[in-house]
């Protein structure tokens, strides 16, 4: 019986995976274990992956994974990555050429949930602040005075396992949860209004929606200024949501209070951003609402049951779909 190839690419290797793991992968088929501390070249890739029908891939080693190296891999036939999100993949490619894609969906929804709230109670409470106030790294009449979570209202726009949880704890807290989502069928306690009505009603939006492959930004101008006066936007999704010029400049004109990111700030170094950041308006962390020991120790246990499933023809958490815009809707 032929025994198909596979190929995983991670930051330590084999030693990513425990022995268990390892005995699994090596009975479903033939496994090569490359340990990759940095992007990979598409040359390096098409090297590494030529003579494979299944790659797992972690978007640290491959954070692109497009038609430029796919099309010169013509035995490759399945791809499990080790993400939720599949906006830096070209899904279209991959659908018109038959290449079965397998994501994590589920694996890091209680983590990026908690972390959204996480970001809510450094903002209200201005912890973030309060830290630097007391470390002397501004000045020390800054005021740290914050605001209570109970009885505001919280929008969510994406009412996916992420938004849902989201919601669940928002309601802990005391706070009026509203939602948007032309997809969702069940969204539970939460009010379901019109985008214009959350904007409009939210003292705080936070997005919960899928960034498209190659796509512009979903949430600019006209929505920012069609916020709540003095309200808050959280983005736990991807910086690509969000306009980051249109985000500083309604900050700066008082229309807004603050931004908090778990991504990329592309003007990070903008004059009016790093004022911004000093004050205490703008919150960034580095894409690391997902980075728990439960979501490693989960996904790396799933990550290996799509690569085993790619490999015994019994894939897993298929994504389909076109590679168009996803604009407002969940994930």
């Amino acid at each position: 019986m032929h025994r198909k190839k596979a190929v995983l690419i991670t930051a330590q290797g084999r030693a990513t995976f425990s022995p268990e793991q390892q005995a699994r992968l090596e009975e479903a088929g033939t496994i090569s274990y490359v340990e990759a501390l940095h992007p990979l070249s598409h040359d390096q890739l098409i090297t590494l992956l030529q003579d494979t029908d299944v790659a797992g891939l972690t978007p640290r080693s491959v954070p692109s994974i497009e038609r430029e190296w796919l099309a010169r891999l013509p035995r490759l036939k399945g791809i499990a990555v080790f993400a939720t999100g599949v906006d830096y993949i070209d899904v279209q490619w991959l659908e018109d050429n038959r290449i079965q894609l397998s994501n994590l969906p589920e694996y890091s929804t209680v983590s990026v949930a908690e972390h959204t709230i996480g970001m809510l109670l450094t903002l209200s409470r201005r912890i973030h602040l309060s830290q630097d106030r007391v470390r002397g790294r501004v000045p020390a009449g800054t005021s740290v005075k914050g605001w209570e979570l109970r009885g505001k209202t919280i929008g969510l726009i994406g009412l996916g396992r992420i938004g849902g949880y989201v919601a669940e704890l928002a309601q802990a807290f005391g706070m009026r949860v509203l939602g948007y989502d032309p997809k969702a069928d069940d969204a539970g306690d939460v009010v379901r209004v019109s985008i214009e009505e959350l904007l409009a009603s939210s003292d705080i939006v936070s997005l919960h929606y899928p960034a498209a492959w190659q796509g512009t930004f979903s949430f600019g101008e006209s929505e920012l200024k069609k916020m709540k006066s003095g309200a808050y936007l959280l983005n736990v999704s991807r910086s690509a949501l969000v306009d980051d010029a249109a985000v500083i400049q309604v900050i700066a004109q008082g229309h807004l209070r603050g931004y908090a990111l778990d991504d990329r700030f592309s003007l990070a170094e903008d004059a009016a951003a790093q004022r911004l950041i000093a004050e205490g308006r703008i919150l960034q962390t580095g894409h690391t609402a997902w980075y728990s020991q439960e979501v490693i120790d989960r996904g790396y246990d799933t990550w290996v049951d799509h690569v085993i499933g790619l490999l015994t023809d019994n894939p897993q958490h298929v994504v389909t779909g076109g590679g168009g815009s996803h604009a407002l809707e969940s994930s």
